[in-house]
């Protein structure tokens, strides 16, 4: 449940993302736009101009040059951009790609050779940083070493995007619709209003069949109930899940198919890891991602 003046907020905020109203620019609506990743998006809306949107414009503009540095980069790898491409501006906090698992490490020491330094080798992913941003490399979308998708399934949706003006290797929407829903609810545990709009506005019956061939409708299901929770005034986004929902949810999840399962030997071995402690608190403590 949330207060009243939390909700009047929200309500704000959602009329300026969908196009319904120009609200003034205050430290609350700010505060509620930037945890539930839409800031840009609202601050080009109401014609804001300041400081923090020439922070907004800045951060987009290092991420669309990322974004084509990496796809020239990968040209002639099987590879498609994740989470990047959406009906909101943002900016993302960093840049996913999945890559076929026999040509990662190749796709890796090119970005090397590019400047990039190699920060985490995961068994599903590499990261790697340049100028401050990361740079992950997914085989499988994962959490905590626990596959939650298949890397493969998702690059068989692979179609030729733009990115504001860079031609990119990216999911078609239906994956991207996919993705969101599997990314909110089994990676980060939270659902922002930056995902409630990438699901409100790109589902459809192909999305909705592509998430029953992957066994996500539960997890869609359970979104739709969370946004329609949010439109009636009962939450405000971004909805956190229980610490213990979240983890119960991803094991299940993992554990429910014999493409994943394989993986929970790998979440095992990081059990008790400073760094795996150390991400367990900040997701205890962070209310958004």
């Amino acid at each position: 449940m949330t207060g009243h003046n939390d909700s009047l907020i929200f309500r704000r905020l959602v009329n300026v993302v969908f196009g319904n109203g120009i609200s003034e620019i205050d430290d609350e609506l700010i505060r509620l736009a930037r945890l539930n990743k839409v800031l840009l998006h609202v601050l080009r809306a109401a014609g804001y101009e300041g400081e923090l949107r020439r922070e907004q414009e800045d951060g987009l503009r290092r991420i669309i040059g990322i974004v084509a540095e990496v796809e020239d980069a990968l040209r002639g790898f099987d590879h498609a951009f994740i989470k990047l491409i959406k009906p909101v501006t943002y900016v993302p906090a960093d840049v996913d790609v999945l890559v076929r698992r026999d040509q990662v490490l190749l796709a890796a020491s090119r970005l090397v050779k590019l400047g990039y330094r190699v920060l985490l080798y995961e068994p599903y992913t590499i990261t790697l940083v340049k100028d401050g941003i990361n740079v992950d490399l997914y085989i499988h979308p994962s959490a905590a070493n626990l596959v939650y998708a298949r890397g493969e399934d998702f690059l068989r949706l692979r179609v030729v995007s733009r990115y504001h003006g860079v031609e990119v290797d990216a999911v078609d929407r239906n994956g991207e619709v996919v993705l969101t829903i599997l990314h909110a609810i089994y990676k980060e545990g939270i659902l922002t209003l930056n995902d409630a709009v990438t699901i409100l506005s790109w589902l459809n019956e192909d999305a909705m069949e592509l998430c029953k061939k992957l066994r996500c409708m539960h997890a869609l299901e359970f979104a739709l109930n969370v946004m329609s929770m949010a439109i009636r005034g009962s939450l405000v986004l971004p909805y956190k899940l229980p610490i213990i929902a979240w983890a119960f949810g991803l094991l299940n999840r993992t554990l429910a198919n014999r493409w994943y399962a394989p993986s929970v030997l790998q979440g095992v071995k990081r059990i008790g890891d400073a760094r795996s402690i150390a991400q367990i608190i900040n997701r205890i403590m962070r209310i958004s991602y």
